[in-house]
């Protein structure tokens, strides 16, 4: 129970845990940041609820309905202050598998939107902001190259020049692919909001990763798909890079043979948005035949420079994960992939699978 305490005061959201009877079972320090108190109160609560009315909905009808409800961007009104928020409400399940409560998680979006207005507006404030960095470092990355190259070509037939010179480009490519990674993950991301055809996303991801329409010799890639599924709601590029990822690492995964299964279907969990509507999700998996990682890996899948390749920088998943994040859905990894059928007729399950939800667009309605 420590332990968990110790992730929970470890976050750096606000995390507020409720009874049914409205009163605080746990709060963390973010939360007691955010609301701009010491302590939090069951009177406090009431006037937090007080304050914003949305809240005290979602709250009731995750009671109620023992269903997750969620809001992109909402305003947070605590006390004088008013927040940009994002904002989810789970149940708190009991040993009986009844709503125990509630568990509220409010992400402060207020410095994200801050950067992106500032930067519209010329802050010079913005001028060591991620894009400045990037801009400084690419500058002596780009000399550095060109003298590498210039190395290279002065002494052709030196074995050992031409070593070192591999190790400088080496180098310099790994560190500019750092920072653009970087850069995409600390930055703001500004999506496009349109009708996005699920397999076709799918489809151009696999085409730029070498696998459609002809994966190579030794390769199996099935596609096990719902033709009936709707569009989603999102940025299709931004969704290629995503599952373009989530594609050439199930392919590193296997080898030069192996299998990659792509799996969509309808999600049979909703979440209830803040008005007591529902909002359906599709599902889309990414599985492999290849080892998979050890359990005590799993955990840290997600955590930033934490890789399994000796040549990976650690933030592709982490940069994939933000990106469906921002379309309202979820990416999780779960050990087991495809399973695979020995000489022996068993069959063995090794592998891994990438599962994503994303949400449907309402029948006849348009994006906003």
């Amino acid at each position: 129970m420590s332990l968990w305490h110790d992730i929970i005061d470890s976050l750096t959201d606000a995390v507020i845990v409720l009874s049914p009877a409205m009163e605080p079972l746990t709060v963390n320090p973010a939360a007691k940041t955010m609301l701009g108190v010491s302590q939090v109160s069951a009177e406090s609560v009431a006037d937090l609820v007080r304050q914003n009315d949305w809240l005290g909905r979602m709250v009731r009808a995750c009671l109620d309905s023992g269903q997750e409800l969620g809001d992109m961007e909402t305003v947070l009104a605590a006390g004088p202050r008013e927040l940009s928020v994002r904002a989810e409400v789970s149940p708190l399940m009991s040993p009986e598998g009844r709503p125990g409560g509630v568990i509220i998680l409010l992400h402060d979006l207020s410095h994200e939107k801050g950067a992106a207005e500032a930067g519209t507006a010329g802050d010079l404030s913005l001028q060591l902001s991620p894009a400045g960095l990037a801009h400084e470092v690419r500058n002596p990355l780009t000399g550095i190259k060109g003298a590498a190259e210039l190395m290279a070509g002065m002494f052709p037939d030196d074995g050992r020049a031409q070593q070192y010179c591999s190790v400088i480009l080496d180098g310099v490519n790994r560190i500019a692919s750092l920072v653009e990674q970087v850069l995409m993950v600390s930055g703001p991301q500004r999506l496009a909001l349109e009708p996005v055809n699920i397999h076709m996303v799918l489809h151009q991801a696999m085409r730029m990763a070498g696998l459609f329409p002809d994966p190579p010799d030794g390769v199996v890639v099935l596609q096990d798909f719902d033709p009936s599924l709707p569009d989603v709601v999102g940025d299709a590029g931004a969704l290629e890079r995503t599952f373009l990822n989530l594609i050439k690492n199930a392919a590193e995964a296997i080898g030069s043979s192996g299998t990659i299964r792509l799996h969509t279907r309808i999600e049979r969990d909703f979440r209830m948005t803040a008005e007591g509507r529902r909002r359906q999700f599709l599902r889309v998996e990414v599985s492999d035949s290849g080892v998979g990682i050890p359990e005590d890996q799993l955990a840290q899948l997600f955590t930033p420079f934490f890789t399994t390749k000796p040549a990976g920088t650690g933030l592709g998943l982490v940069l994939c994960q933000r990106i469906i994040a921002l379309h309202g859905g979820r990416l999780w990894a779960q050990r087991g992939g495809v399973e695979v059928k020995g000489a022996d007729a068993g069959a063995s399950r090794g592998g891994m699978t990438f599962k994503v939800t994303l949400p449907m667009m309402p029948p006849g309605k348009p994006p906003q």
